[in-house]
């Protein structure tokens, strides 16, 4: 496989006159939108203009074809960008678990070089006693009015901190917009920006919270009112982005955009969730990094959420702390006429949850998870069973969607891939701490669908 600088059509032309001097940082701005599918991002092709603020920052940024999460739960997702670990290694396994002590963070590093630390969320999953993610922001705001919070009130707080800095300081800002999570809502204005013309899939089961009823008092099944929603989510989503990408100096900005992971649609047996699988349209994720002075263009490569610590890191030219140890390695030699080593797979975890598969007949040990591994073109994903573990192997490049299971006709590759997550696995941490919540703090978890509801 060529390395991570070899580039789709779109090409990078880094030249060695770049030079890492013209391609430095002075501040850093990521931005999560929470469970944001890559292919509703009209950036990456979708027919509607869902993203057209991320379209114009990918115009100036290098976009990430092939990037994964390692975690389809927003807590572990958001631990490993912070940290640059494995969910197996930060030991966050899930919401409402909390960071482990001695798992340095980005903003812990950053805060301890002099720089100005902010995150602000709007999402309950993301609740500082809930996460641990906190540590090394001066400040964290979850003061959140309900389970969500929209976009243009977070990033309205978030722009009124950047307008509190003084002269040239030297920031990390983290801003959490959650407007594309469910229960799916179309925010005021936005009702009618997207309307199907025909009915979408049928959908066969789905979680509490995500239901919608008809005006003759019937469930509603068909897809496409779900992703109307969901599309005119994102778009208002989006346009809170541009408000924020307006408030800082690109010139002197790297900015991330990610997902933290994706969402499944009508696709499965259980649809309008995340967080209990590691399908495609859940693991892999938009991506686009901004490095100022970089040349723009598209990058084919896998890369994982994991490589964003070290990454970022080097192009504010910060050293990471004396024995830091990264599950991820640094993207920035994309930018400095350098080539970083290829990846050859990426791998990514979930929780075990039976009534997700009932379609199948699985039977799950709740105590152990779901792992998959991914190459281009050949994906294992072993899951837990009581009696035996079940492996799904999927060839991407004749079933993208994952829908033929080939484990049974392809045996050796499945063990080829089976090893290589026991290899994978092998360094894993204890769990850390669940977290402590009021009865009310948890009420509001399960108005989205965690703690003992259908969860995700």
């Amino acid at each position: 496989m060529a390395g991570l600088a070899k580039l789709t059509a779109v090409a990078i032309g880094i030249a060695a006159t770049v030079g890492c001097a013209r391609t430095r940082a002075d501040n850093i701005l990521i931005v999560t939108l929470d469970t944001t599918r890559r292919d509703h991002v009209s950036t990456y092709g979708y027919a509607r203009e869902t993203t057209p603020a991320l379209d114009g920052l990918a115009r100036r940024a290098t976009v990430f074809d092939n990037a994964f999460a390692q975690e389809t739960n927003t807590n572990p997702s958001h631990a490993s960008l912070f940290t640059g670990q494995y969910p197996h290694v930060h030991g966050s396994l899930d919401n409402g678990y909390v960071l482990q002590d001695g798992r340095v963070t980005l903003a812990e590093t950053l805060r301890s070089a002099g720089f100005r630390t902010a995150a602000f969320v709007s999402g309950y999953t993301m609740l500082a006693k809930a996460t641990g993610l906190e540590r090394g922001f001066e400040v964290y705001d979850d003061r959140l009015p309900g389970p969500k919070r929209r976009g243009a009130d977070t990033v309205d707080r978030a722009i009124a901190w950047l307008d509190g800095l003084r002269g040239r300081e030297r920031f990390c800002l983290f801003v959490h917009l959650y407007d594309a999570h469910g229960p799916y809502e179309a925010p005021p204005g936005y009702e009618n920006r997207f309307r199907s013309t025909a009915p979408g899939a049928p959908l066969r089961a789905m979680p509490d919270y995500q239901r919608k009823w008809g005006a003759d008092g019937a469930l509603i099944l068909d897809s496409n009112v779900y992703v109307d929603l969901y599309d005119a989510a994102i778009r208002y989503q989006d346009d809170a982005l541009a408000r924020l990408l307006d408030a800082v100096d690109l010139d002197r900005t790297a900015v991330v955009v990610w997902g933290d992971q994706g969402e499944t649609l009508a696709e499965r047996y259980w649809g309008l969730a995340h967080g209990g699988e590691v399908f495609d349209e859940q693991i892999r994720i938009p991506l686009v990094v901004h490095v100022p002075g970089a040349e723009p263009g598209r990058v084919a490569e896998l890369v994982e959420t994991v490589d964003l610590l070290p990454t970022l890191l080097e192009v504010v030219r910060v050293a990471a702390p004396q024995g830091a140890s990264f599950s991820g390695r640094s993207l920035a030699p994309l930018w400095a006429a350098g080539e970083p080593p290829a990846r050859t797979e990426v791998f990514a975890t979930a929780r075990a949850d039976t009534h997700r598969y009932a379609d199948r007949g699985y039977r799950f040990d709740g105590i152990r998870r779901i792992h998959t591994v991914r190459e281009p073109r050949w994906k294992l994903t072993v899951y837990p069973g009581l009696e035996r573990d079940y492996l799904e192997l999927y060839d991407l490049d004749r079933d993208p969607g994952e829908t033929s299971n080939l484990a049974e006709r392809h045996p050796e590759r499945a063990q080829q891939l089976r090893a290589k997550l026991d290899a994978w696995l092998s360094d894993a941490s204890a769990v850390s701490t669940p977290a402590e919540l009021s009865d009310e703090e948890l009420d509001k978890l399960r108005s989205l669908g965690y703690v003992g509801g259908d969860g995700h």
